[in-house]
């Protein structure tokens, strides 16, 4: 399940919790490390639950970071002394990643949630969103899952933020999507309120959004 409050009380995670028949492997997700990695930790039966309060996905974790070379008894949490000057296995794996082939995998969105965490505790989180930025199209949901866990915190950087900031205006002004326009007055409702577009967007997913009216009301700068 989501680990964003905000997708579940929209409802986009009734296609993750529901349950359906499994999602058949295509061959051209085993030529990414990443969906590579999912699919096998699917297959070893590997709890993929970010933020789980048993285990915290320790065990995907560590196969997450053998991608990179580092021993599966090595420690995730050591920060970097230097920002790297390349990316990492990992982080090229999510920097090409397709999108289509990623919603294919089991649990993705959590999967997907874990390795962001874990390639911005690398320094390498500019690398893999500075390639989605520049894609003719990011899914929404990704789109709202950096925005709310990244972005709306600074990560990675200003350049990026602001840029990811404007494609998540640009799409919610376009889709009215209840759960990105709620996380984008979280997280800069200045923008929202000056941007026309995204404020009629705002409007409109408040008549139909109790969650998205409270937070307008609350913030007052999009009321």
């Amino acid at each position: 399940m989501s680990t964003n409050p905000h997708h579940r009380r929209h409802g986009h995670d009734d296609i993750e919790s529901a349950p359906r028949v499994r999602a058949a492997e295509s061959l051209f997700s085993r030529a990414n490390q990443f969906l590579a990695a999912v699919w096998n930790a699917s297959d070893a039966g590997m709890c993929i639950t970010a933020g789980c309060s048993e285990c915290g996905a320790l065990e995907f974790r560590r196969a997450l970071a053998t991608l990179d070379g580092l021993s599966p008894d090595a420690p995730l949490t050591t920060p970097v002394a230097l920002l790297p000057e390349a990316p990492g296995p990992l982080a090229s794996a999510l920097a090409s990643v397709d999108f289509g082939l990623l919603r294919l995998t089991p649990r993705w969105y959590d999967a997907l949630d874990i390795a962001l965490f874990y390639v911005r505790d690398r320094g390498e989180l500019r690398f893999v969103l500075d390639e989605w930025v520049r894609r003719d199209a990011v899914p929404t949901r990704i789109l709202d899952l950096v925005l709310f866990r990244h972005v709306r915190y600074g990560f990675p950087d200003a350049r990026l933020t602001d840029l990811w900031l404007e494609l998540c205006l640009d799409v919610a002004a376009n889709t009215c999507d209840e759960g990105l326009v709620e996380s984008l007055i979280l997280t800069c409702p200045e923008r929202v309120g000056a941007d026309p577009r995204a404020f009629r967007a705002a409007m409109e997913a408040a008549n139909h959004s109790a969650c998205v009216r409270a937070i307008v009301g609350r913030l007052g700068e999009c009321a």
